[in-house]
């Protein structure tokens, strides 16, 4: 079925104008050339950064939901020190008999810089590819509540926090290996504040 309809227009197209034929076909053959489909390694890395940021964000509030789940499932979506960091501010939460209600949502995400260097080996601190992503996330519907049902978020408390994450692939260019090393954030009334 696909076939006759990619048949039918394809023979129909040429069809009406034989003589634009020669025209039409060297145009065709100068646009689908490889260079502009294909994205550029600083275009793919800043991509997978931006589309980790919605996973970081479920797993950070994954383990803050569930307190059955294990702390390490961040080391899916974060290295240290983001990653340790995290660990510990949520073994903090669950063992004051908190629990996270609600979730977080993504409103904007977007690479701010790009940075391929790669030297594993460099001293004293190794260097990875890095993609820094600006994010604004609203968090007007989570609340933590502690062992009595009370809320123990400020009612004052900003809609939104504007993060600013570091994205960093440590086994670079493994494309799955993109993971969020910082992600320092403040809170804000609005994504542009």
């Amino acid at each position: 079925m696909l076939l006759a309809l990619t048949a039918s227009g394809c023979s129909s197209s040429s069809d009406p104008g034989p003589s634009s034929s020669p025209t039409s076909g060297t145009s065709t053959s100068r646009t689908p050339s490889p260079s502009p489909t294909a994205p550029s390694p600083a275009e793919e890395a800043q991509e997978l950064a931006v589309d980790l940021v919605p996973e970081y964000l479920r797993m950070i509030d994954d383990l803050y939901l569930d307190p059955s789940l294990a702390l390490d499932g961040i080391y899916e979506v974060a290295v240290a020190p983001e990653a340790t960091a995290q660990a510990t501010g949520i073994g903090k939460f669950r063992s004051q008999g908190y629990r996270q209600t609600g979730r977080s949502q993504l409103v904007t995400a977007s690479a701010v810089s790009v940075d391929l260097s790669n030297d594993p080996a460099a001293s004293p601190s190794p260097v990875f590819p890095t993609v820094v992503v600006s994010a604004c996330v609203d968090v007007s519907q989570v609340d933590a509540v502690d062992a009595t049902g009370q809320s123990i978020v400020p009612p004052d408390r900003p809609r939104y926090l504007v993060q600013q994450l570091t994205v960093v692939n440590p086994d670079y260019p493994d494309t799955s290996s993109w993971r969020v090393s910082e992600a320092p954030n403040r809170q804000a009334e609005s994504c542009d504040g």
